[in-house]
């Protein structure tokens, strides 16, 4: 019996492709297409796959957010993401939504069929070139971590402290409306200028607007 594939990509062409090969095997069928992650979801709500083969830049519900849904709703359902982008952070966000594999569009034939025959059998697989990113990823220091993305090291309280500095409140205000002590104020203003590397108050509101952070 067939592996059974549920192939998403927005790009018809691009299915066509990726059709071709997958079916010159007979060990896969793809018995179904979805443009968008909506229409996967859709369709796996009435039926089940063993496979879904998916993009990630797509319009409605893009590739990580329709992984993290099957992933919640479809535990056995093996998901390989099959992109145009080898960066650190789409790897990342495809891998931590629960993909199976991930390989680049222009890896080819014999990768692709690698990587199903993989995953069909419970491994993860990726591409040369996204072993190499994820290498480098796991190769680099906390230190490094923070300096590209700060705000993924910012505990839950930091960023209420934040919240409230970017609405100009004094330590005094900040302490009596987060029921805490100034001197636990006046730390988490020193680990946040410290992760954030900015230098005062007027550097850590350009921080929060930089990356969408709202008042409380």
């Amino acid at each position: 019996m067939s592996t059974k594939i549920l192939l998403v990509d927005d790009h018809k062409i691009m299915r066509d492709g990726i059709k071709a090969i997958i079916t010159e095997s007979s060990d896969y069928h793809v018995v179904s297409e979805a443009s968008d992650g909506v229409e996967a979801l859709n369709y796996l709500s009435e039926h089940s796959v063993d496979i879904v083969v998916i993009d990630i830049n797509m319009p409605n519900l893009d590739g990580v957010a329709c992984t993290k849904a099957i992933k919640e709703k479809n535990i056995d359902t093996k998901v390989l993401a099959m992109s145009m982008y080898v960066d650190e952070q789409h790897i990342v966000n495809m891998l931590q939504a629960g993909a199976n594999g991930y390989i680049s569009k222009d890896a080819g034939r014999k990768v692709l069929l690698e990587a199903l025959d993989a995953i069909n059998n419970g491994e993860a697989y990726h591409g040369k070139e996204i072993t190499k990113v994820i290498m480098s990823e796991f190769s680099k220091t906390k230190e490094e971590k923070m300096k590209e993305n700060p705000i993924d090291f910012l505990t839950a309280r930091e960023l209420d402290v934040l919240k409230l500095i970017v609405e100009e409140k004094s330590n005094y205000e900040i302490a009596d409306e987060l029921h805490i002590s100034i001197r636990t104020v006046d730390a988490h203003r020193r680990n946040l200028l410290q992760k954030t590397g900015v230098k005062n108050a007027v550097g850590l509101t350009k921080f929060a607007l930089k990356h969408g952070i709202e008042r409380m």
